[in-house]
C-alpha cells in the first residue's frame, strides 16, 4: 500500500466488504466524519459525497491513513458546519454521575444528561471502525460502540 499524509478536508474511500464501500474525511486532527454513502462504484465527485449525510464522526488512528488502508481520493475546502469542534463526552469510571465535555481539549463538567447523543472521548482502530460502519449497514447493534456508550448512573431516569 501506498504511504499517505494526513491533510486535513482530505476525503478518503473505507472499504466495508468485498463488494462496497463509503467514504469518510478528516476534519481535524485525528477527528474524521464518515459519510452514508455505500457504494459499489468509484466516486470522483466530492461534492455529491460532501451531500450526503454524516453518520458519525470520532477520533481516528491515522494509522489507517498513513499507511494508505484508507486511499485519499481528493481534497475540498472543509464547509462551515464541519469546522465546528466536535464535542466529545467522557464519564468517570468509578462514578458514572461525574461527567465532562470535552472541546478539543478543554474541559466542562456537566450533568450526564448533556453527554446524551454525543460519543465517547475514544481513539478507534481502523477495523474497528470498518466493523461499525459494516454494522450501520446490516442493521445491527455495533458492539465496540455499545461498550462506549454513555452509562447510566444510578437515579438517572
Amino acid at each position: 500500500m501506498l504511504k499517505q499524509k494526513e491533510i486535513l478536508s482530505a476525503f478518503f474511500k473505507v472499504q466495508i466488504d468485498e463488494d462496497y464501500h463509503t467514504y469518510g474525511r478528516i476534519i481535524a486532527n485525528y477527528v474524521y466524519a464518515f459519510y452514508d454513502f455505500k457504494t459499489n462504484q468509484e466516486e470522483t465527485d466530492l461534492s455529491l459525497i460532501e451531500r450526503s449525510k454524516i453518520i458519525f464522526k470520532i477520533l481516528v488512528n491515522h494509522k489507517a491513513i498513513k499507511s494508505g488502508a484508507w486511499k485519499i481520493i481528493g481534497v475540498s475546502e472543509l464547509p462551515t458546519d464541519l469546522k465546528e469542534t466536535v464535542p466529545f463526552f467522557i464519564q468517570e469510571i468509578g462514578d458514572l454521575a461525574t461527567c465532562w465535555i470535552d472541546w478539543n481539549g478543554t474541559r466542562e463538567r456537566v450533568e450526564c444528561q448533556e453527554c446524551i447523543g454525543l460519543e465517547r472521548l475514544a481513539v478507534w482502530d481502523q477495523i474497528h471502525v470498518e466493523k461499525r460502519i459494516s454494522d450501520y449497514y446490516n442493521g445491527i447493534q455495533n458492539k465496540y460502540l455499545q461498550g462506549l456508550r454513555l452509562k447510566k448512573p444510578p437515579g438517572l431516569d
